[in-house]
């Protein structure tokens, strides 16, 4: 029955495909876990997921093996933090280019800084960019569809987040609990039906939260100073965390989330979908909106639930293409038993089941235009710029 609740409070409206198949048959395990919480606290048991175009599961093992996928918003009632939730600045900083330096010149750029280290805030700054999908990325504009489109035909586009403060940071313990002995002393480990649940509460979470803000201030520079060393001049379009916590009971994983001041101002985001498909930049628009509520069939459910005024403010963007898993054709069935990683069965062509615990382990593709497509349908957002990726950074 509490599973079921928490199924309730998960709403994806992406592409389908096997990858969302999968977030949406995991997520309901890490809403339990929260809305079980919610109830030891004497809270409402509302915590819920609103997916973004691109949500799938997570490369992370640890995140994903305590019921938490990728691609979407997760958001709940009460002041306490969810650490199992792994929050890591994980994000992308898009600028504008007048004089690029050459591909052999950013390379030797980069050699140097994986031997001599950049330097933030008293920190040696990690060089990520050879890690998992991070990656820098120079695009050239092809096509401009209104004014907002930056003047310069050069945009470089940097996915980085860095390890410098898992273990401890300068303001207080590190930010994952699975690699900072300060943070394991601080928090509680809350057993529910489906696992336990790391959790901070009280002012334990109030002074978690405060490191973890003076950390993501830490990324973004540490970004932006990794864009500087390896590019040289230029002009920063956006700097934003898409895995990261908008406040101590909301966080992004794997999207983008903008505010009324974003809208205001017109700031533009990037959406990057593989290393052979244009990137774009794209202006976010209020949502969802009425129409997607009622397109995707949320709106009773929200209504019965009293989610409207929760989803109706979600904005959403996805960030990426998010990995598909083209030898599968559907998710048919989920195993959970006692003790044991909960399980996935993959149908492949032919009826062929595969029963699947180690999501990490299967082989992985990335979607195509499908994600921007369905941004487009679920008028999340509009492109400004196409831009061709001509060259990325190896070292």
């Amino acid at each position: 029955m509490e599973l079921e609740r928490a199924r309730e409070h998960c709403f994806l409206s992406g592409v389908g495909d096997v990858g969302e198949q999968l977030c949406a048959a995991n997520m309901p395990f890490g809403i339990a876990k929260i809305q079980h919480v919610q109830r030891q606290l004497g809270l409402p048991m509302d915590a819920s997921f609103v997916g973004a175009p691109d949500a799938t599961v997570t490369r992370n093992a640890a995140r994903w093996g305590q019921g938490f996928g990728y691609g979407g918003r997760i958001q709940w009632t009460g002041e306490f933090s969810v650490l199992d939730i792994k929050s890591n600045h994980c994000g992308m900083i898009a600028v504008a280019l007048h004089d690029p330096p050459p591909p052999a010149e950013m390379e030797e750029r980069a050699r140097l800084l994986v031997k001599h280290p950049l330097v933030v805030d008293d920190v040696e700054v990690e060089f990520d960019l050879t890690e998992s999908n991070h990656f820098l990325d120079i695009c050239q504009i092809r096509e401009r569809y209104d004014d907002a489109a930056p003047k310069t035909d050069t945009l470089a586009i940097i996915h980085s987040s860095g390890h410098e403060h898992r273990e401890r940071s300068p303001k207080g313990p590190g930010i994952y609990w699975d690699a900072s002995e300060e943070l394991r002393r601080m928090m509680e480990t809350r057993e529910t039906p489906w696992g336990p649940l790391h959790v901070l509460t009280g002012d334990r979470a109030r002074e978690f939260y405060a490191a973890y803000r003076w950390c993501e201030d830490f990324s973004l520079r540490r970004r932006e100073a990794l864009a500087r060393a390896l590019l040289g001049p230029l002009d920063v379009i956006v700097n934003r965390t898409h895995q990261g916590q908008l406040a101590m009971n909301d966080a992004i994983l794997g999207c983008y989330s903008f505010d009324d001041t974003d809208l205001a101002s017109g700031q533009l985001f990037p959406l990057t979908l593989s290393p052979t498909l244009p990137a774009y930049l794209v202006r976010p628009l209020p949502n969802l909106d009425a129409a997607a509520l009622d397109q995707t069939g949320f709106r009773p459910r929200a209504e019965r639930l009293g989610l409207v005024d929760r989803l109706s403010k979600a904005n959403l963007l996805p960030h990426g293409g998010g990995y598909s898993f083209a030898q599968y054709e559907r998710v048919t069935g989920v195993v959970a038993e006692p003790g044991q990683p909960v399980a996935f069965e993959l149908e492949k062509p032919g009826g062929v089941v595969d029963r699947v615990s180690d999501v990490r382990a299967a082989a992985y593709g990335y979607r195509g235009d499908e994600v921007r497509q369905r941004m487009l349908d679920l008028r999340l957002g509009e492109p400004v710029a196409r831009a061709e990726i001509t060259y990325i950074l190896r070292v």
